[in-house]
């Protein structure tokens, strides 16, 4: 009724071609979510940890105190987000100063390419990620030296 085209010899080749594409497709939209999750987990960090940075400075009664209390928050920040201790980059511009502005920014690398149980296997390739926070300094709040 119907001619033969196919050898006897590649019957069930398609399904294995499938199996093998299908696999490796899904394994990289596993990836991809995962990847997804990893840079929103890190968007948390740095945000949290800015903010917190910038509360422990504007809130300090020293220069001291505040590279103490700001280390503390950023390590605290980095910690509750599952983030190595010293993951967050933090920097500050500005200074302590009655009515001023500070602008904080945290910054984190997230490695694109990981595999499970191994890690990063392309540390070169990577997301930066990124937070901002501005802190005004009450009218009535100062100290002499600048922030760190």
């Amino acid at each position: 009724m119907f001619a033969r085209s196919v050898n006897d010899s590649e019957r069930g080749s398609s399904i294995v071609e499938f199996s093998v594409i299908g696999v490796l497709g899904f394994g990289l939209l596993v990836q991809v979510v995962v990847l997804f999750g990893v840079i929103h987990r890190a968007t948390l960090a740095t945000s949290a940890a800015a903010r917190e940075l910038g509360r422990a400075v504007v809130l300090a009664d020293s220069g001291e105190e505040a590279a103490r209390l700001g280390g503390v928050a950023v390590a605290q920040a980095a910690r509750n987000h599952g983030l190595a201790p010293d993951a967050l980059r933090p920097t500050i511009e500005g200074r302590v100063a009655r009515g001023g502005r500070l602008r904080v920014r945290v910054r984190t690398d997230v490695p694109v390419v990981q595999l499970p149980f191994v890690g990063s296997t392309l540390p070169s390739l990577s997301v930066p990620v990124e937070a901002t926070h501005v802190v005004t300094v009450d009218r009535y709040r100062s100290f002499s030296s600048p922030a760190q």
